[in-house]
């Protein structure tokens, strides 16, 4: 998600400003990547029961996280930016790689920026054509996966060794405006950039690894006459698949697919599209959490949040967490899945399942009889720990300030 500009004090230094400081967060990630595979993850295998569930994909809640691939620009660098502006504190999180995060926080949706890079000259890492990955050009560009195609290999990576999970679900928001303007400047993705996003996703996934609007519309006219009528297929029937979501772009997107025929997305749409079957309300405060409830009746699949960066965390306010927890909203983004996240603000706020990880049932439409083990039951993994580098709490860059 993007943050409200900041203005970069050094953006004349030249096309990419800060770019030694990218330098540094490449190293971060190089580390985060590092003690990755220095203490491999391993696979388990499933201990689910052994009658079939008829828990559909909707009926179920996780946790997902928000910019799941961010690492926090360096100390200096940061200090600078809150000088400048102080809302920049927001550019104060970090995730793990995103296999962690699947294994050790019970995040079963993540959230991925892409900029367009199809000669692959305009970001790093150059020569490499392709969506790239990062936040704001020139001031947050940290990443643990830096290609838009890395990232998602590291998500069937960690699905191949775990047939059994539940659907993991991918948020994409499309960069094309600038926040630091250039150059270099965004491309403006049209219908072809989709085309070109579409394929680099299929180029890891097969078609019988992802769920996509063609496969829930079925024979039905209209995506959202299907989720409506035939509702969403049983989780137990999709099982090791990845489905992917737009977070925004939703109209050009579905130029020459109104039903989004052939494509591989969800869209970000609202009751009484052809395409709607993916609502984003992320405000689950007030009046919101009865509208998002009744999407969840009504069948609609829904996004929310938990919090953003640094606010309820360092005041430990769980107001907008509790209202998206009881909104139903399917998937509850957060930047503090763990509460360790929270302690260099001096508090333990997090954002999780209640009753453990990764989903319970849903407390809006979840089926009588449900229990959470029916959405999934993977044997339980505990974060390894390096004699070098510990990710039992992930290596932030802790900025002077600290609120």
């Amino acid at each position: 998600m993007s943050h409200r500009r900041v203005q970069h004090p050094f953006r004349a230094r030249g096309a990419r400003g800060a770019r030694g400081a990218r330098g540094a967060r490449r190293a971060v990630a190089a580390v985060l990547a590092g003690a990755a595979l220095a203490a491999p993850i391993v696979a388990t295998t499933t201990t689910g029961s052994a009658a079939a569930s008829n828990v559909r994909l909707n009926e179920m809640q996780v946790i997902g996280t928000h910019n799941s691939y961010h690492i926090e620009p360096p100390p200096g660098l940061l200090d600078l930016l809150i000088g400048a502006d102080p809302s920049a504190i927001q550019l104060a999180y970090s995730h793990p790689p995103l296999p962690e995060q699947f294994s050790f926080e019970g995040v079963r949706q993540i959230e991925i920026d892409v900029y367009a890079d199809p000669t692959g000259d305009l970001w790093s890492p150059t020569g490499v054509p392709g969506f790239k990955v990062f936040h704001i050009e020139g001031i947050d560009e940290g990443a643990t996966c830096e290609v838009f195609v890395e990232c998602l290999q590291l998500v069937k990576g960690w699905s191949d060794a775990r047939l059994q999970h539940m659907p993991i679900a991918i948020l994409v928001e499309i960069k094309d405006t600038c926040d630091i303007c250039g150059p270099p400047d965004p491309i403006t993705v049209g219908p072809a950039e989709f085309d070109a996003l579409d394929a680099e996703i299929r180029s890891v996934f097969p078609e019988d690894r992802l769920l996509t609007p063609d496969d829930v519309r079925g024979a039905h006219p209209t995506l959202e006459g299907a989720i409506l009528t035939d509702g969403w297929p049983r989780i137990d029937d999709v099982r090791g698949q990845t489905m992917f979501m737009l977070d925004n772009k939703r109209d050009t997107y579905v130029i020459g697919h109104p039903t989004l025929e052939g494509r591989v997305a969800f869209t970000p749409s609202s009751p009484g599209q052809p395409d709607a079957a993916f609502i984003k309300q992320n405000n689950p405060l007030g009046a919101n959490t009865a509208l998002i409830q009744g999407y969840v009746t009504a069948g609609y699949m829904v996004r929310t949040r938990a919090d953003g960066p640094h606010t309820q965390s360092a005041a430990n306010d769980t107001t907008q967490r509790d209202a998206a927890l009881a909104s139903g909203a399917q998937w509850v983004s957060t930047d503090y899945p763990l509460a360790s996240y929270s302690q260099r603000w001096g508090t333990n706020y997090e954002a999780s399942i209640p009753g453990g990880r990764p989903a319970r049932c849903n407390p809006v439409n979840g089926p009588g009889g449900c229990v959470n083990t029916d959405i999934e039951n993977l044997a339980a993994e505990v974060r390894p720990v390096s004699t070098t580098t510990s990710t039992t709490t992930i290596p932030v860059v802790t900025p002077t300030f600290t609120g």
